[in-house]
């Protein structure tokens, strides 16, 4: 075989007829190993090859895969051309590539991704091609439509879409960086496959929503106001969908009055979800817990909550017992195996609550309710001026993280946490009978970000801390952690007395930011005190 290449090479080498060139190079390109795999082996690669890249490269004007296939020779191309599904994935760009796809996709199902920008409607054929890619509805399975610009009139456009008739959709995307006009959201009532919706900045007709109780993900994201559902809505909307497993509510859920000091009574049945696995809420934080009392979610193992407060009002309050309650309730229906958890307790610069406001209970309740025995991972980030940062009993908290392998701590929360953790090293008495009780007896791995190892000043100083919780471990031959600092304020004589602590070198690394800690105006010298 290598001899009829080499004699094919140099065939080719010396001869200077274009198109004798062209024959030979088409002749040596069947003898390949590749050429000779069985047609539907090829074209199975084919599709494993297109998936996995469409699923990483959207709205791409970088050629597709079915047309790089398409273009390595001549028994590709043949074995691409009579694959239809690898022609699903319809190309507005340029535009007249939309019908030969069409075309060659036949009757398979059809991913539509719609960029619409105004330097698309610019370009000839585009319009053309978004009415005929729609005009191919029922077999369409995915559908996104994304507005990169504002726009007063989609109806011409679109039309195709709204009136056509979803036979196989799955999954709906609309998506748009300004607000979608509320003619674009179509009744999904001839829509029997749907399972994935997600809105972006739409306005809604709540009504038309009475056909997706079939949903398994459903995702609301920046709903104007005067279109965000009422509780009442959402509650009669979940009521219908028992095979929900995805719930996304950010910045989608409507406002309670901003003079309310109690939440609305509680006259609605518990709403079951009985397969949700996923909750993610964002808004401020009365309206999440507003919504959040109402669910019952046996099978729950991620909920995401992003709440600000206004400014005024005592929201952490009023929100924390129905937060506590459904976080008591969710654990509470866990099967009894021991599943490991991450927990992470973030607090941003801009959720800064009044001075006069007490939530230091509402979060020592929070705690109360997560299973921390099995914690595996934990991180705690607080980023907010010092003097209104709350205290957490940090003391009762660390006997509970009795699996954490890892720890992060960023901003506020590491000095308390820091200090904490010496205290408790200091009051432990090594005893046959205490020896279930270990501070922390798994951490492998500690992380500090955004601090300032010279602060505060005095016994609880970070650097002290650490350098005391550090040197009783090794004390009492408990395994020291790898360190990694990010970000923080710390001398190099600090760090050099850390790593021979460490019984290693620390990782450092990072442009010194404390973000709201209070040091010194003046950095700190080399010359500080151990």
């Amino acid at each position: 075989m290598h001899t009829a290449f080499d004699d094919l090479d140099r065939q080719i080498s010396q001869s200077l007829d274009p198109r004798h060139i062209q024959a030979l190079k088409s002749y040596r390109n069947s003898l390949t190993p590749v050429a000779r795999l069985p047609h539907i082996l090829l074209t199975d690669i084919f599709i494993l090859v297109h998936h996995s890249e469409s699923t990483n490269v959207k709205f791409s004007r970088h050629s597709p895969t079915c047309l790089q296939i398409s273009h390595v020779c001549r028994a590709w191309r043949d074995s691409a051309l009579q694959c239809p599904l690898l022609w699903t994935n319809i190309l507005f760009c340029p535009p007249e590539w939309t019908a030969i796809m069409l075309e060659r996709s036949r009757t398979a199902p059809l991913t539509v991704d719609i960029p619409v920008q105004h330097l698309n409607l610019a370009e000839d054929g585009f319009v053309f091609s978004v009415r005929l890619a729609l005009s191919h509805m029922r077999h369409i399975r995915c559908l996104c439509i994304t507005l990169f610009d504002r726009f007063r009139d989609l109806g011409d456009l679109l039309s195709p879409f709204l009136t056509g008739s979803p036979d196989i959709l799955e999954e709906l995307i609309l998506s748009s960086f300004s607000v979608f006009p509320n003619y674009v959201y179509p009744s999904m009532e001839n829509a029997p496959c749907l399972r994935s919706l997600e809105l972006h900045s739409c306005h809604i007709n709540w009504q038309r929503f009475s056909s997706v109780g079939k949903l398994t993900s459903l995702v609301l994201k920046d709903i104007p106001i005067s279109s965000r559902p009422s509780v009442e809505n959402i509650l009669s909307l979940l009521q219908t969908m028992n095979k929900l497993e995805k719930l996304t509510l950010i910045h989608a859920i409507s406002e309670l009055p901003p003079s309310i000091r109690t939440l609305p009574p509680n006259d609605v049945a518990p709403i079951k979800l009985e397969r949700l696995f996923d909750l993610s809420l964002t808004g401020f934080v009365l309206d999440c817990a507003n919504v959040m009392r109402h669910f019952v979610m046996p099978r729950c193992r991620h909920v995401t909550v992003k709440a600000v407060t206004r400014w005024h009002i005592p929201e952490v309050a009023l929100a924390v017992p129905p937060l506590t309650d459904i976080i008591s309730s969710s654990f509470s229906q866990v099967e009894r195996q021991e599943l490991p958890y991450l927990a992470s307790i973030n607090r941003s610069r801009g959720n800064v609550i009044e001075d006069n406001v007490e939530i230091s209970p509402g979060f020592e309740n929070l705690l109360t309710k997560i299973p921390l025995g099995r914690v595996v991972h934990f991180s705690a980030s607080l980023f907010c001026p010092e003097d209104n940062a709350e205290v957490v009993e940090w003391l009762e908290v660390l006997p509970r993280l009795s699996r954490v392998e890892s720890v992060v701590l960023s901003g506020g929360y590491t000095y308390g946490f820091m200090n904490a953790l010496h205290e408790a090293h200091a009051l432990y008495v090594p005893s046959p009978r205490v020896a279930d009780v270990i501070v922390l007896p798994n951490l492998t791995s500690l992380t500090i970000k955004h601090a300032h190892f010279s602060f505060p000043l005095g016994d609880a100083e970070l650097f002290s801390t650490l350098k005391r919780s550090l040197s009783r471990r090794l004390e009492l031959e408990w395994t020291v952690p790898d360190i990694t600092l990010l970000n923080c304020h710390i001398t190099p004589r600090q760090l050099a007395v850390l790593n021979t602590i460490a019984l290693g070198p620390i990782d450092c690394t990072g442009e010194p930011q404390t973000w709201g800690v209070g040091e010194s105006v003046l950095p700190p010298s080399d010359d500080d005190d151990d």
